[in-house]
């Protein structure tokens, strides 16, 4: 009985932890743009569950931060022109969040985000 409990709810997570391993991969092989770089510290972040709004529904979240020389306007239409498959495939468009404490070592920090929101939950409770 406690076997099943524990099926029902964690399977859902699985495969959508699955889902999110997978977009993390997509957006972690995307070509930098030029005078762009990975900042090493931090890698490539996800979480699933709801994030947006209320309902019944998942969304899940990619963050990375890279470093660049790029002019703010430009390396926010370079991720606004990226396209990732998403989690069901539909294509996502990244978002660009730059720091506003200009530039350090020639460099200026930038969270890049793709985000991919109102999948069927399932039994995730995360998304409930």
């Amino acid at each position: 009985m406690i076997l099943a409990a524990l099926v029902v709810i964690k399977v859902p997570q699985w495969v959508n932890d699955g889902k999110l391993a997978g977009l993390e991969e997509r957006v972690s092989m995307l070509e930098l743009p030029p005078g762009t770089e990975r900042d090493v510290s931090a890698g490539v972040q996800g979480s699933v569950g709801l994030q947006a709004g209320n309902g019944n529904h998942c969304d899940f979240l990619v963050r990375m931060i890279v470093r660049t020389r790029l002019p703010d306007a430009e390396i926010a239409a370079s991720y606004a022109s990226a396209k990732v498959e998403g989690v069901a495939g539909a294509e996502l468009s990244g978002r660009a969040y730059v720091s506003p404490y200009g530039y350090r070592d020639g460099f200026k920090s930038v969270v890049v985000e793709f985000f991919h929101w109102g999948q069927d939950p399932g039994f995730d409770l995360r998304c409930h």
